[in-house]
């Protein structure tokens, strides 16, 4: 046989091992534990629990997505994060909201969730035409759940007599559509939507995409909690994410901690993925932050294992 065939023969086992074991990570839940600490924090914070959620994109996790709810549950959030893209929202999709009233139903009954627009909600949102009454089925969801609805909004939680500040930055759908490359933000476009945050108040923003991060900084905020990157779809030792949905190539942006002078930026890798269906060296991820009071070091855990 020519070596050439035996080199197709090879290439071609090697590609369906990688797309079983893409086809099993997929459901493989890994919890990554984070603690961020802040002067900015009191003591009476020290501890305060986080869980964020992204880009589950009607992925499911055991039926109704009982192990994902479990594995929130267990972790005993103080509250729930979601950063946007529970759902799929393309035009070769149809509209199917089941997992993600399911999944902001289960969310709901154990800690109080605030809720962050990703790109898909955005789309259907501005494109009515295109996806009627997708919306409004997806408003009435949040309604239904009570679920902390915040775009271009900032909230305070607040513990006894002290508080910090939590912001949904809801970025226009022109900035997702530049594949390959950064188109940049227009000036002053956080101040804008949300104002400024105060320099003695921790804050926390909520921002889908993490391209952004140097401008994130600028603005302020204290932590950044992103994700729409997917992790870089596929992972390689030391190099980290392949590619992102705009076809970043190597960003070092698509999963993990990122510091950028006083603030931090954490994105999860995410819970699903859509148009791309792989996942290779990249399990889904639910992420739960911890802060800490007074000037610590950041620590984070490797993502451990859920058993279904």
């Amino acid at each position: 046989m020519p070596i050439i065939w035996i080199g197709f023969i090879v290439v071609g086992l090697i590609g369906i091992i990688c797309l079983i074991r893409s086809h099993f990570e997929l459901h493989r839940l890994v919890v990554t534990e984070y603690e961020i600490a802040s002067p900015k924090l009191e003591q009476i914070w020290d501890g305060y629990r986080i869980a964020v959620l992204g880009d589950l994109h009607n992925n499911e996790f055991g039926e109704n997505n009982q192990t994902l709810l479990g594995a929130v549950k267990e972790a005993k959030p103080d509250i729930i994060l979601v950063v946007g893209d529970l759902m799929v929202v393309k035009e070769w999709k149809e509209k199917d909201f089941s997992i993600t009233d399911t999944i902001l139903k289960g969310l709901s009954e154990i800690a109080p969730v605030y809720y962050a627009n990703g790109n898909h909600e955005l789309r259907m949102e501005q494109s009515p035409a295109q996806y009627p009454g997708w919306n409004e089925e997806f408003q009435q969801i949040l309604k239904k759940y009570q679920i902390h609805y915040l775009i271009d909004q900032t909230v305070l939680l607040k513990r006894e007599e002290t508080a910090i500040a939590l912001s949904g930055l809801n970025i226009g759908e022109e900035y997702y559509k530049f594949k390959g490359k950064k188109r940049p933000l227009a000036p002053h476009y956080i101040e804008t939507k949300i104002g400024n945050p105060k320099k003695d108040q921790f804050h926390i923003l909520m921002a889908h995409t993490p391209l952004y991060v140097e401008e994130y900084a600028r603005w302020g905020a204290d932590l950044v909690l992103a994700g729409h990157f997917h992790g870089g779809t596929i992972r390689l030792p030391i190099l980290g994410g392949v590619m992102t949905p705009q076809m970043q190539f190597f960003s070092g942006l698509d999963r993990g901690l990122v510091k950028k002078g006083t603030t931090r930026m954490i994105v999860t890798g995410g819970l699903g993925t859509h148009s791309i269906n792989i996942r290779l060296n990249n399990p889904p991820e639910l992420v739960m932050v911890t802060l800490r009071s007074g000037n610590r070091k950041d620590r984070c855990q490797k993502g451990k294992r859920v058993k279904k």
